[in-house]
């Protein structure tokens, strides 16, 4: 929009200047024409002169030299005197004439100035009404813009003034975190409730058996795994959550570059001690049937990361000894796989239930399908009598009751009403398999 207005004034300013070209080109050639006819004039007035010396000149050839010689003087002065009345005379003149002519010159300029203006400028300002109608609703959504930013400038501060306070809290929990986990004790409880959490994020409570007390011990070591991963098919994953962690707490929180290094490596150290100890413990000959290997669960992937870099064979170590490094983000996909292998399992006992109760289905209509078939062969069976019944009592006991009537020993309401044969018969079945009912 600003670019737009800027190329319109520069449109119009171009104009401006354009018509004022023109009128001083209209007034250069006016004063050109009035200076030509003040110098014809001026040339005309030499002539004259010219003319009139000549006379003298004639007339004073005829006298005497003196008086020549006076003449000539007199003459001379005479004509200087006159030329130089007429010359003042001619500029006066021509002046009077330019000034008369530019100032007519001008004042028509002026005229046509003034209108050309008043034109230009009422179409400019006709020019000028959809941008300053469109100038008016940019200063309104400025305005609006302008209150909707300092508003949410001020939540902005809120934030970043919230954000400063939950920055503040967080370095103190850290702080407090960070000495809370220097006590190893601390330290197991809440690497056992990270892998808790874990194991709610991925729905496996139902399928993993945690142990905070020691499950089993043999004459070497006592052997407690953390967490029992139970599998499909009876079979269980071994995870143990006992990290150390002293030298990676040391090395984030010490400013010396080379002491931090060092707390690294003895980091990386500590877990591959603790691999090689995990894997003489052979949790899986303990726990049977388990395959073989044990998961070493690290509670964070900066743990895991921090040793890595200064010890990259942990995960072969890990592998060849039966051991599996796992991160929460590893172990999550590793729980998700178990559960859909569960819930593949609940799908197959449901469908072996589905089949048990469709062939217990299938059983039962199949006997109350005989029943139903003996049912209407009864029906059949009772029509059938019934209408023999029917043609017994017409044919052998009304005919003789009505002879009653007609020796008028009976009233005309005891009338025999006539008894009607059934002649529709129960709809068989018409599915052979339900028609025929195994007995």
């Amino acid at each position: 929009m600003k670019d737009l207005i800027i190329i319109l004034f520069a449109i119009i300013g171009w104009g401006f200047w354009l018509f004022a070209l023109m009128s001083r080109k209209r007034l250069e050639i006016s004063l050109a024409l009035a200076q030509q006819k003040a110098e014809e004039a001026f040339s005309l007035d030499l002539q004259l002169k010219e003319k009139e010396k000549e006379v003298f000149t004639l007339l004073l050839q005829q006298k005497s030299s003196e008086e020549r010689q006076q003449a000539l003087q007199l003459a001379e002065q005479h004509f200087t005197l006159l030329f130089q009345s007429l010359s003042s005379q001619a500029l006066e003149h021509n002046n009077k004439q330019f000034l008369s002519v530019a100032e007519a010159e001008i004042a028509k300029w002026r005229i046509s100035a003034q209108s050309d203006l008043d034109r230009r400028k009422q179409s400019v300002e006709e020019m000028l009404v959809p941008f300053k109608e469109t100038l008016v609703k940019l200063d309104v959504e400025m305005r609006k813009y302008e209150n909707e930013r300092k508003s949410e400038r001020e939540v902005f501060k809120e934030q970043v003034r919230a954000l400063t306070e939950s920055e503040k809290q967080l370095k103190t929990e850290t702080a407090n975190l960070v000495q809370v986990l220097k006590n190893p004790q601390s330290r197991g409880r809440w690497g056992e409730m990270q892998l808790k959490r874990i194991v709610e994020l991925a729905g496996m409570l139902n399928y993993c058996d945690f142990y905070e007390q020691k499950y089993k011990s043999t004459e070497e070591v006592s052997i407690r795994p953390d967490l029992l991963i139970r599998l499909p098919g009876g079979k269980q994953i071994i995870i143990d959550a006992k990290v150390p962690l002293e030298a990676y707490l040391e090395a984030m929180y010490n400013p010396d570059e080379k002491i931090k290094e060092a707390k690294f490596r003895d980091h990386a150290r500590h877990i591959r001690a603790h691999v090689n100890a995990l894997s003489k413990k052979s949790y899986w000959e303990h726990f049977q049937p388990a395959p073989e290997f044990v998961i070493l669960f690290l509670p964070a992937e900066a743990f895991f990361s921090a040793a890595l870099e200064y010890d990259p064979s942990l995960i072969e170590v890990g592998a060849e000894q039966g051991i599996i490094i796992a991160t929460p983000t590893t172990l999550i996909a590793l729980l998700r796989t178990v559960f859909y292998g569960w819930r593949q399992e609940n799908l197959s006992k449901q469908s072996e239930k589905v089949r048990e109760l469709g062939q217990e289905l299938y059983k039962r209509l199949l006997d109350m399908t005989g029943h139903w078939s003996r049912m209407g062969k009864s029906l059949a069976q009772a029509v059938e009598s019934y209408n023999k019944a029917v043609g017994s009592l017409e044919t052998r006991v009304l005919v003789t009751a009505r002879k009653f009537k007609d020796l008028q020993l009976l009233s005309e309401e005891m009338d025999l009403e006539p008894l009607s044969e059934i002649d529709k018969k129960p709809r068989d079945l018409q599915i052979a398999e339900l028609a025929t009912p195994k007995d």
